[in-house]
């Protein structure tokens, strides 16, 4: 058999790719990520993967289900496979731990963009609510039965005044763009 992604995997075995991903994630050891962090099933880890759902259909849960009787190699950690590469540790270690502090760093960065294009939204949305109200209540005015003090040109002028609305705001486009 084949590599196969989750997808196909999912569709071989009928169930979500999410279900697969966290039985994947569940035994990392029994099932790998390539360089880009994507699973890729062999026919053996297919073959776990058959397993682990007939044993979940047999009642077991997730947590109490064990596949170290199932032989496969563990893979090495990442560093200890570039110790071996590399005789001189220290520059090595201190580029993985740069590495890391990047992707860290990265991770918060983009937590925070995410954060203020939220807040703009809301404010974006907020506006739109208020001219929503202005709106419903000039319709309300233009809709009531006119008095017979008040003339058709004093209720224009009345539903124009509150048709006036705030200034305008940037678009979401722009709000999303300009970051």
């Amino acid at each position: 058999m084949e590599m196969l992604k989750t997808k196909e995997a999912a569709e071989l075995l009928s169930v979500s790719q999410t279900t697969i991903k966290r039985w994947a994630a569940m035994f990392p050891n029994f099932f790998p990520k390539d360089r880009f962090g994507h699973y890729i099933f062999t026919g053996q880890e297919i073959g776990l993967l058959k397993s682990i759902k007939e044993r979940i259909e047999h009642g077991e849960t997730l947590d109490s289900i064990n596949l170290a009787g199932n032989k496969q190699p563990e893979p090495a950690e990442p560093l200890q496979d570039m110790r071996r590469l590399h005789t001189p540790d220290k520059p090595m270690e201190e580029l993985l731990s740069r590495i890391v502090h990047i992707e860290h760093s990265l991770d918060q960065k983009a937590d925070e963009v995410v954060s203020v294009q939220l807040l703009r939204q809301r404010e974006e949305l907020e506006d739109l609510r208020q001219m929503i109200q202005q709106l419903a209540v000039s319709i309300e005015t233009i809709q009531k039965p006119t008095s017979k003090t008040s003339s058709s040109e004093e209720m224009r002028a009345i539903a124009t005044a509150k048709l006036q609305a705030p200034p305008r705001k940037r678009g979401l486009l722009r709000t999303l763009f300009s970051l």
